[in-house]
């Protein structure tokens, strides 16, 4: 893991007071994502009252070209007058995002007078009460992008939009688009094309799904120096999206996957199943999934190392999941192979098993690289796709229960374009489908078991779709928010803003319906708690956190505008005892959720929920 130098520094000043220099504090960092543009318009009063009580003082929302003209040449904005009304009103910070295409200006980059005028009569109508402009949304992702993304395609956009604005008012702030990730070679096409002379702030999103907040900065050094090389250096960054999805557990785990497993003759509630998690070995695309969530239908979860794969125990552990993506480190395939011989069953729920080789650096990180099919011979299972065999399409139209499962469960059709094949079988073994697709010329599999009685004597449970494994519960949720701002903080990032505030829960298993903080109804998760707590431990104002580490444990510490001393202890995924020594008296200890705690001893058992210590004048933590 590689650390900023803001991480590195708080290493050096772990049990120190923290100046409270002016230059060191931040000025407004909290923002919350919100559709209230959009269908949430009418309840933006009430999402508004939210975000004071939460103290997050900026909403993003998209100012939609074709929400604004809905043919050539007619424009309405009265939606948009409306909001901009109801912000000012309740004293909230709108940043637009100007954004997306309209039927008759597709891909808007190719028609720059047409986006330059919508930018113009957009940010003319209201430059005096919204100071902060965002020239697109991802454009580095093809659907929001409605073309092949290309950074210097994306410099064409941002440098028309800058000149529009700057020519309205030169003292307007335009962001560069928040980019998906941190793709720092679209980044670098931009600036290499003379994006760094046409935004005022760098923009990313760097959602970290499997992973933990503490591992989400490692490539921001890389992003820095890539500012500097183009002259972009001394330039904020912000990010305008980060968060995490809190819907139910995918039906893939709690309706499809208990009946394959009586297939075979395991049942759940009466075993244990082994989930791969070795963060010490760079293989950390589990360090947040939480297992014991989404396996809940198993007797035990046990979190197992790479190294215990040799010796795995068939029945004590009659079913493993070596990965929750399609990555793995191939120089343990060995050992995988070895356990389905033995009689174990392999469950790889998300995308093309084995796609990718995860080669590690031995310093606890590593590089994935692209193997497709290289491997799959060896555990007689195959795919394929559009892109590999003619005739097969790019998506399947529809979805069904195979017809040896048939009455067991529904299907909730998500296309995958990624069909399970029999073609490496051999003899004795048996490809059954479960969930089949296709199109009106092609059938294939999506999900499927493969019973294997040859030289394997083991099964594989296969499916090929995405988004089983990028979730998290509400507990996990409100854990990582707090310390996703206090990271990123202390990372030098200006402003953040969560996405988003409300979730829209349409479906109860849809990802993106669950990103919110509050419920569809508006009432509070823990994660709308965990927000508040944390502006009124770290204000607007406080000093940047200082953030140590020492063994897995994390120690943040700031000054708040009142001159108080605030210091908050966590670990980023399991409990760990540690050695506390306060100095100075603690006025308040409170936990994430802000309930009231007893003031810790000397020894204290860290967890991923913050504990904040109100008052002392040090503190220093020493792993026991």
């Amino acid at each position: 893991m590689r650390y900023s130098a803001a991480w590195l520094l708080g290493l050096l000043t772990a049990g120190m007071v923290f100046a409270a220099e002016a230059e060191n504090r931040t000025e407004d960092p909290y923002g919350v994502c919100a559709h209230v543009s959009r269908a949430e318009l009418e309840i933006a009063p009430q999402e508004f009252r939210l975000m004071r009580e939460l103290n997050s003082n900026w909403a993003r929302t998209d100012f939609d070209w074709k929400g604004v003209e809905s043919k050539p040449g007619t424009w309405d904005f009265s939606r948009l007058d409306r909001l901009v009304s109801m912000a000012k009103q309740s004293e909230i910070n709108i940043l637009p995002i100007l954004d997306y295409d309209v039927p008759w200006a597709t891909p808007a980059w190719k028609h720059l007078d047409s986006w330059g005028e919508y930018v113009r009569r957009v940010v003319t109508r209201y430059a005096k009460e919204l100071r902060c402009w965002e020239a697109w949304n991802e454009p580095n992702g093809r659907g929001f992008w409605r073309d092949e993304p290309d950074g210097a395609h994306y410099a064409l956009l941002l440098k028309r939009t800058w000149e529009e604005v700057k020519k309205i008012d030169p003292e307007l702030t335009v962001l560069y688009g928040g980019t998906a990730g941190i793709p720092l070679d679209f980044i670098e096409d931009s600036l290499k094309a003379g994006a760094a002379g046409y935004f005022d702030v760098m923009n990313i999103h760097p959602y970290h799904w499997r992973g933990v907040p503490e591992t989400m900065f490692s490539r921001l050094p890389e992003l820095r120096a890539l500012m500097r090389k183009h002259g972009a250096g001394e330039k904020p960054i912000w990010i305008t999206e980060i968060g995490w999805s809190t819907p139910k557990p995918s039906p893939i785990y709690v309706d499809v996957l208990p009946p394959v497993l009586a297939e075979i003759g395991i049942d759940p509630a009466a075993s244990a199943v082994a989930v791969v998690n070795d963060p010490d070995l760079g293989f950390p695309e589990l360090q947040n999934f939480d297992a014991d969530f989404h396996f809940g239908m198993f007797r035990k979860v046990e979190r197992i190392r790479l190294s215990d794969l040799k010796s795995l125990n068939v029945k004590q552990f009659p079913v493993l999941v070596p990965s929750l993506s399609e990555e793995f480190p191939m120089c343990f395939l060995p050992d995988v192979i070895a356990y389905v011989k033995r009689g174990g069953t392999l469950l790889l729920p998300s995308g093309l098993p084995f796609y990718k080789d995860f080669q590690m650096d031995g310093r606890g990180g590593g590089r994935s690289v692209q193997v497709n099919d290289k491997y799959l011979a060896d555990l007689h299972i195959s795919w394929e796709a559009h892109w590999t065999g003619k005739g097969v399409p790019e998506q399947e139209k529809r979805q069904k229960t195979a017809s040896r499962f048939s009455g067991k469960f529904s299907v909730d059709f998500k296309p995958t374009g990624r069909f399970l094949t029999a073609a490496n079988l051999k003899d004795g073994d048996e490809f059954i489908p479960v969930i089949e697709a296709g199109t009106d010329s092609y059938t294939g599999t999506v999900f499927a078991l493969y019973k294997l009685n040859s030289d394997l004597k083991g099964n594989i449970i296969v499916y090929t779709g995405f988004g089983t494994a990028n979730t998290v519960s509400e507990k996990r949720q409100a854990e990582m928010l707090p310390r996703t701002y206090l990271l990123a903080m202390a990372n030098g990032i200006e402003r953040i803003f969560w996405y988003n505030l409300r979730a829209g829960e349409w479906k109860p298993d849809e990802m993106e319906h669950h990103f919110g903080i509050v419920h569809a109804d508006l009432t509070p998760k823990s994660a709308f708690c965990a927000y508040r707590t944390l502006t009124a431990m770290c204000p607007a104002g406080s000093t940047v956190p200082n953030i140590s580490v020492c063994g897995e444990c994390r120690l943040a510490g700031w000054t708040r505008p009142d001159g108080v001393n605030v210091w908050a202890v966590w670990t980023p995924r399991y409990p760990e005892e540690v050695k506390l020594k306060i100095g100075g008296k603690v006025a308040e200890a409170v936990n994430h959720l802000g309930e009231k705690q007893p003031v810790p001893g000397n020894r204290y058992t860290a967890t991923p929920g913050i504990l904040y210590l109100v008052g002392p004048e040090s503190v220093s933590i020493d792993v026991r």
